[in-house]
């Protein structure tokens, strides 16, 4: 038999599947248990309050440990390293050569121009202008 109860947590009327139930959801019964043992939500999570000052001090060396763990581990993430950058500009290098050579075997015709292709054109132009006056 379903009855109208309002929940122990957030006072909201729900319907009691059985006559020992106190909360409308999980979700309310979880954080009414937080609540009553003395837990705190601390950025994404729910901590103990009395965790930080146990007398024999292990908790905060622990602490202590792993902050400076963590911290050797981002500087190791962040430093740069020498041989990784030459192998990065070499992958590069090698990389825009593959690629330079198979546009100049495949598709010469998409490369940009280069020093000694507009030497060459100017030679041809050269060489028409003197045509084009000896006609004249």
């Amino acid at each position: 038999m379903k009855t109208t109860k309002n929940c122990k947590h957030c006072y909201q009327l729900f319907e009691a599947r059985r006559s020992n139930h106190l909360y409308c959801t999980t979700s309310c019964k979880t954080k009414a248990s937080y609540k009553r043992n003395g837990y705190q939500y601390v950025s994404g999570h729910y901590k103990k309050a009395g965790d930080k000052s146990k007398v024999n001090g292990l908790n905060i060396a622990n602490q202590i440990e792993g902050q400076i763990v963590k911290s050797e581990k981002k500087q190791k993430e962040s430093s740069l390293n020498i041989k990784d950058i030459k192998n990065s500009a070499a992958g590069t290098l090698i990389a825009d050569a593959s690629i330079y050579s198979l546009k100049k075997v495949f598709a010469p015709n998409t490369l940009p121009a280069t020093k000694g292709d507009i030497e060459s054109l100017k030679k041809e132009i050269l060489s028409l202008k003197t045509l084009l006056t000896m006609k004249k």
